[in-house]
């Protein structure tokens, strides 16, 4: 890590975060590794320890290291969990990334339609099915919005890939806590027999058929 001048201390913290970053990945540490302290750091980046600890803090608001009252800071590369709830947060201040939101959970959810359907696992469809069934059953329009996203949280699941998962269910997540959507009786059993036909293509193998029904459902107005 190299010295930083005095005329660049406008962006210290963020110099020193990005040269954190760097430090962490030559240096090849993972979820436990423990970066040098405040007063080391300080010391080789010849920078104030108030700096240093900006810098820290910036890294641990994205996940990327923990810090331990009294212990010091940790490096945190187990968890994307973390950095995919800061992107959750993000998302709700901005409330005009909706659509693009739609649009990469369209994407994710695709994706792994096209996986299950290649060998659907029964145990995994009779799951989604009875969120289904539930969905048809409950006159609570907050519990059909819940059971609704476990129902695409659970085709995710489907593809026991970890990182996609975190990610979908994050996005997945976002929409589930929009306000509940009170849909009519129509519109509730339009819904339920979207959901039915994905399941019933899946289990088939057809890939094709249920990508069509999940557009249209999730690019369906709501109102």
């Amino acid at each position: 890590m190299k010295p930083i001048q005095e005329n660049e201390r406008f962006t210290l913290s963020k110099i020193i975060s990005d040269d954190l970053k760097e430090y962490i990945l030559k240096n090849k540490l993972t979820t436990g590794d423990r970066l040098p302290s405040e007063r080391e750091l300080s010391t080789k980046m010849e920078v104030s320890r108030v700096i240093i600890r900006e810098a820290l803090r910036s890294l641990e608001a994205t996940g990327i290291i923990t810090i331990r009252q009294g212990e010091g800071a940790f490096v945190n590369t187990d968890d994307p969990q973390l950095i995919f709830q800061h992107l959750f947060h993000f998302w709700k201040i901005n409330n005009d990334k909706t659509g693009e939101l739609l649009e990469l959970r369209l994407l994710l959810e695709k994706a792994a339609i096209e996986q299950i359907s290649q060998q659907p696992n029964p145990e995994q469809i009779e799951q989604l099915e009875k969120l289904v069934r539930k969905m048809k059953l409950t006159d609570d329009p907050v519990e059909f919005q819940q059971y609704d996203a476990a129902f695409h949280t659970g085709l995710m699941e489907a593809t026991q890939n970890s990182l996609f998962i975190q990610l979908a269910d994050t996005i997945v997540h976002y929409f589930a806590e929009l306000p509940a959507i009170h849909f009519t009786q129509e519109e509730k059993s339009v819904t339920v027999n979207e959901h039915n036909m994905i399941l019933q293509a899946i289990k088939k193998g057809h890939s094709d058929q249920a990508i069509a029904v999940l557009e249209a459902h999730l690019q369906r107005p709501k109102k």
